[in-house]
């Protein structure tokens, strides 16, 4: 049984995202937890006024709930999977404590969301909310691409930079992940400058016995290496190894080793050391 967390704000997107995740764990047992995050600020006295016999809570919750129970049903009878299950969380908390309080009172596996949120305010690659999930939720997490349309899922890129591994926690739950699904794994190592020639020796002694695609790109840019492979190859999902304390550097800076995911249409599967 998994518990997978879907993060909801009524949005196109977010619900573009929950289905996604509908086919993906399609043949297996799963409780879905569908949380939505709500900011108190957006509640007026008027509306406290319109239900004087309701308790504070009731009369604030109303709207969020009807919506996540009308979701549930539209769920219910689109997919019909008997596998599934169905729960909704309502929170007031701040937006990560909410997730991470989640994560563990419900044992999650999963958080799968969408890359942009109802308000339409784009940070430059993702989203607020979903980079400040990636930054601080320790928990394997599936970012849906804005109007992705899901598709089987067959092969697998990890891009590693020059300060990546192959081993660890990180690449042990790929592994898993991979199995699970039966994905085959193409392995990118990039080297913008030629920073560690030793890298490729060590990849091919970790890799050894895994049946995967392996390839090396010296002199280009993290990005350039990335879009370039994905462009001549068939790839359904992109894998990335998150270290907290480089996120900002990785995906931001003018770096060689940065990764604009912004060009990237695939989903992508996030996992922490």
């Amino acid at each position: 049984m998994k518990n997978i967390l879907l993060l909801s704000d009524f949005s196109t997107n977010s619900e573009n995202a929950i289905h996604y995740a509908m086919h993906f764990f399609k043949n297996e047992k799963c409780t879905f937890h569908i949380m939505h995050i709500h900011k108190i600020g957006s509640f007026t006295s008027d509306d406290l006024m319109n239900s004087p016999k309701e308790s504070i809570y009731e009369s604030i919750t109303k709207e969020p709930k009807e919506k996540l129970e009308a979701l549930v049903e539209n769920l219910k009878s689109t997919f019909r999977n008997a596998n599934y299950s169905f729960e909704t969380i309502i929170d007031f908390d701040v937006f990560i404590d909410a997730i991470n309080q989640a994560i563990t009172n419900h044992k999650i596996d999963f958080i799968v969301m969408g890359t942009n949120g109802a308000s339409g305010v784009k940070e430059v690659f993702l989203g607020s909310n979903t980079i400040n999930v990636v930054r601080k939720v320790h928990c394997k997490t599936l970012i849906i691409p804005e109007g992705y349309t899901f598709t089987p899922v067959k092969k697998l890129l990890l891009p590693l930079d020059p300060h990546d591994a192959i081993g660890g926690k990180q690449f042990i739950e790929l592994l898993g992940f991979i199995e699970t699904y039966k994905l085959h794994l193409d392995v990118l190592r990039v080297n913008p400058n030629k920073e560690n020639p030793k890298l490729e020796q060590e990849d091919l002694s970790n890799l050894a016995l895994f049946d995967c695609s392996y390839h090396v790109v010296n002199d280009v840019p993290m990005d350039f290496a990335i879009s370039s492979y994905m462009q001549t190859n068939t790839i359904d999902f992109l894998a990335l190894f998150v270290k907290n304390e480089r996120f900002l550097e990785h995906f931001f800076s003018k770096a060689n080793t940065k990764i604009n995911l912004s060009k990237i249409s695939k989903p992508i599967l996030v996992l922490h050391p």
